[in-house]
């Protein structure tokens, strides 16, 4: 068995153990030292490759124009055009007013509608503005010049800009050209056909419509009276609402009439029936009265006592001698009878009077009865009158709701285009919502792409030429030191010269 010497088994296992990796991998085992190491040998293949780039890139930064950006300040404030104000109020609604905030973001979509861009590039000319774009046009078909005019018009709205702070009422606008002085007049005129494009958007008349509106509305107004009186012609009714309550009145009026006539009938056939009952029971004629000697006597001699009692007292000679006579009379009277007399009869007062009540009540109650069913047909008409008011209201109602909505609405409508008016005239003689902080002057100092296309060139030359080198460096089993040789193949490096 082999000694072991404390070297041999170690460097047998370290050996094995990179003959293995070698075998695995035929590259070169290289750390990051020996990179930077390769880079800096192929420093020269790097600048060869970047340097083209570098002057290509320095050429066209040359090529660019220097632009001149002119700046200016608008200042928008809230006004009465921003104030909301529906067309067709309630007694709920509200007028809402927008925040700072909103009004500059409208303001500033505002100044980028390309009617203004368009009625510049009109007033200033294209030509002045873009000269090559104007040449190119005129050299097109005409077919083509609409498309190269909207181009042109899109660029012209690229070199423009415009924006604000949050919550700030100053708005910054620019706008880049190539000529300082074009710069300044361009963007004046942008911000001066912003305020006329503003003024003709909130403050022109708008072509009369709500006056159209309005005339529409008193049309539609004029059909539903001429609707509702149709309806009322076609039944007959001169007010509908009063001809309900006359209706109504009449009805009440002629139910109370006809219950007290009810019941004046009730009484009138009681009292007949009761007095038909006694008029039965009584004779039509009866004895007037009977006349006999002895009851005349009799009858004298108590008058003849009464005078003598006048002058007498009772108990005297004259008055006894009457007592008796009187007291002989009564005596025969009681002996023999009344007497031969005359009886009289004739018609009984009270038979008559009955019969006259019963007749006089006979005629009332005919006239009752009459009366009754005059009422009864009058009712039966008031409440048929009163069911056809009643079938015919659902329908009048609705005339009177769409006539009422559409005099609301011409009633607003009409308030509203005389606040309009007005709020046009004010807003005419005083626009001091908008101030113009700083107008556009030409600017003393431009701007150019020169250097950033330079700096972007060099960076990309640079960074090809540093991929060129590592690709030939991995492309390449260059072991550049001894040990970059060492951890490759797996033995120890005795000694290394310089390639000569």
């Amino acid at each position: 068995m082999a000694a072991d010497d404390g070297w041999s088994n170690v460097a047998t296992s370290v050996a094995s153990s990179t003959s293995a990796s070698a075998r695995r991998s035929n590259r070169p085992q290289l750390d990051i030292p020996e990179y930077v190491l390769l880079l800096w040998r192929a420093k020269w293949a790097i600048i060869l490759i970047a340097l083209p780039i570098l002057a290509l890139a320095i050429l066209f930064a040359f090529m660019l124009p220097v632009k001149y950006a002119a700046t200016s300040r608008v200042q928008v404030t809230l006004g009465n055009e921003r104030v909301f104000a529906p067309l067709t109020t309630g007694a709920d609604a509200q007028s809402a007013n927008l925040g700072q905030e909103e009004i500059t973001g409208s303001e500033i979509e505002l100044i980028y509608s390309p009617v203004i861009f368009d009625r510049v590039l009109q007033e200033i000319g294209m030509d002045v503005i873009y000269p090559d774009d104007y040449e190119a046009m005129m050299e097109a078909p005409e077919e083509d010049r609409p498309l190269l005019y909207e181009r042109t018009l899109l660029g012209f709205q690229k070199d423009f800009a415009a924006g604000a702070a949050p919550k700030n009422p100053v708005i910054r606008t620019s706008y880049e050209h190539e000529d300082p002085i074009v710069a300044a007049r361009v963007l004046n005129a942008i911000v001066r056909t912003y305020l006329e494009y503003r003024s003709e958007l909130f403050l022109d008349d708008d072509d009369g419509v709500l006056s159209q509106q309005r005339e529409t509305l008193a049309n539609e107004l004029s059909a539903a009276d001429a609707a509702i009186e149709r309806f009322l012609v076609d039944n007959r009714i001169g007010d509908f609402d009063t001809e309900k309550e006359s209706v109504a009145s009449l009805y009440g009026a002629v139910t109370d009439n006809l219950f007290n006539v009810q019941a004046q009938r009730s009484e009138v056939q009681g009292r007949l029936a009761s007095l038909t009952a006694q008029l039965a029971l009584t004779e039509p004629t009866i004895d007037l009265y009977v006349e006999t000697n002895y009851q005349q006597q009799l009858l004298d001699l108590q008058i003849e006592r009464e005078s003598l009692l006048s002058t007498y007292l009772p108990g005297t000679p004259q008055i006894d001698a009457i007592d008796r006579r009187i007291q002989n009379v009564q005596n025969l009277i009681s002996s023999q009878g009344d007497g031969v007399g005359v009886i009289r009869r004739g018609p009984n007062e009270v038979f008559q009077r009955l019969d006259q009540q019963r007749a006089e009540l006979e005629a009332e109650a005919s006239a009752l009865q009459t009366r009754f069913e005059e009422l009864r047909r009058q009712k039966n008409e008031i409440e048929e009158r009163q069911l056809r008011l009643t079938r015919l209201e659902p329908h009048y109602q609705e005339l009177l709701r769409d006539h009422s909505i559409l005099e609301n609405q011409l009633r607003n409508l009409t308030v509203r285009e005389g606040d309009e008016r007005l709020i046009r005239e004010v807003s005419r003689a005083n626009l001091d919502n908008i101030q113009i902080l700083e107008p556009a002057r030409p600017p003393a100092q431009g701007k150019s792409m020169r250097l950033l296309v330079a700096a972007a060139g060099l960076l990309f030359g640079g960074f090809t030429g540093l991929i060129v080198a590592m690709i030939w460096i991995f492309s390449k089993n260059t072991m550049p030191t001894a040990a970059c040789a060492s951890r490759t193949v797996g033995l120890p490096v005795l000694a290394s010269v310089r390639r000569v």
